[in-house]
């Protein structure tokens, strides 16, 4: 019974074993790495060709940006300069032959907005879309904004940039100045038209575009509110181009300013330190000390670990033993199920491997395979490997045999 059920794996099924794992592991690795190069060159990919989306963007060719615009102006010969950071726009040095276009002032944080404000006050012209009152306050400009708007609204004024019978499709932004500025008004929204907030002693509900004269604390500024009818998609509605051509055309020269993320938390000139930006002065220390804390935990983990250690068997155990005492297991239990399984599983592996049949091929053909390198009948083979269980221990011992002969005479065909 002990022989019987001896099904040790030799040295040369061992060595196979190992080669055939390494092959898995080698494939398994190389087959990693092609995914990970190829995640890494389709993120390469959409960084590269990624569009700006920034609504007004002047190099945006979908429909919020402004590249016909940009186009345009180029065309009348004017000098369009795109800076994408208000250091960009200090840099870009804008003087009294400048005009200033604030496209998005979605970012443009207080620091960001009292250096614009202290920049500008040096060009020819400043022109903010879309600005709020808060923005407007750190810039300097005497005027406050509100969000509301309608259609279809004329100008209704006397303006270099505006004409009398100038016509915008839509606004979206009003614009009330402080009691006392020199500012036109155009574009007025009739009453009740606004959103509240607005200073019904003024007469109207804001303007959406309001044009204030230079003084010594602000440049000429003209303050839009509709901004989305310079879009690549409105531009040649009703007027839209009109007054966006005189506001930003009027000098040789346009920097294009669109406030970057970085603005929203730059800090103003001769601010304290920190005191423009959205985190509070203690969190740059704090997240450095939890670096700290994190590299030595890790650190003194790693060190607890140690290296790896094989440490001897204390018994050595024989293969011949291990078999025997399964088999007596098998004898003691009555099991003869299971040995009959575990004999005809370990000589059907044996004889697909030496046979060279395909795992997963299925048991047709590997009894084909070994009736073809035995010269033995189908049936029969079939019989052997895939027969019913034996019903007791004679014929369990005559499974056991035909077994080992099967294998004794099975050879490549």
């Amino acid at each position: 019974m002990s022989s019987a059920v001896d099904d040790r794996p030799t040295t040369t099924d061992a060595g196979s074993a190992r080669r055939f794992d390494g092959i898995r592991t080698r494939r398994t690795a190389g087959y990693a790495a092609a995914v990970g190069l190829g995640v890494l060159l389709l993120v390469l990919l959409a960084l590269t060709g990624q569009r700006p989306t920034q609504p007004l963007d002047p190099q945006g060719p979908g429909p919020e940006g402004a590249m016909a615009l940009a186009q345009v102006l180029r065309q009348q010969g004017v000098q369009v300069d795109v800076v994408r950071s208000i250091d960009a726009l200090e840099a870009a040095g804008p003087d009294r032959s400048t005009t200033v276009l604030v496209a998005d002032p979605t970012t443009l944080g207080p620091g960001a907005a009292t250096r614009l404000g202290a920049t500008a006050r040096t060009v020819g012209r400043l022109v903010v879309v879309g600005g709020t009152t808060a923005q407007l306050d750190a810039i300097g400009v005497p005027a406050s904004a509100y969000p509301g708007g309608t259609d279809a609204l004329t100008a209704r004024c006397d303006s270099p940039v505006a004409r009398d019978d100038d016509v915008v499709s839509t606004t979206d932004t009003r614009y009330l100045p402080d009691p006392g500025s020199d500012a036109t008004s155009c574009f007025v929204l009739p009453e009740g038209d606004g959103a509240d907030g607005g200073d019904e002693s003024s007469g109207g509900s804001g303007a959406a575009m309001v044009e204030l004269p230079a003084s010594a604390s602000y440049p000429a500024t003209v303050l839009v509110g509709f901004g989305t009818a310079w879009t690549n998609e409105n531009i040649t509605d009703a007027s839209n181009a009109g007054p966006a051509v005189r506001a930003l055309g009027s000098t040789p020269r346009l920097v294009w300013y669109e406030p970057g993320p970085g603005d929203l938390a730059v800090g103003g000139s001769g601010d304290a330190p920190g005191g423009g930006d959205v985190w509070p002065v203690w969190t740059t220390p704090a997240i450095a000390l939890l670096a700290v804390v994190v590299v030595l935990l890790a650190l003194w983990r790693g060190r607890r670990l140690g290296r790896l250690v094989r440490e001897p068997l204390p018994v050595v155990v024989r293969a011949v033993e291990t078999t025997e005492s399964r088999g007596r297991l098998y004898r003691r239990s009555g099991d003869r199920a299971r040995a009959a399984a575990v004999l005809r599983g370990g000589t059907r592996e044996r004889l697909a491997r030496r046979l060279a049949v395909p795992p997963g091929a299925g048991p047709v053909a590997l009894v084909h395979a070994v009736a073809s390198a035995t010269g033995r009948r189908a049936d029969d083979v079939g019989g052997i490997l895939y027969g019913p269980d034996p019903h007791d221990d004679t014929s369990l011992i005559q499974l056991a045999q035909q077994l080992t002969d099967l294998e004794e005479r099975a050879h490549h065909p």
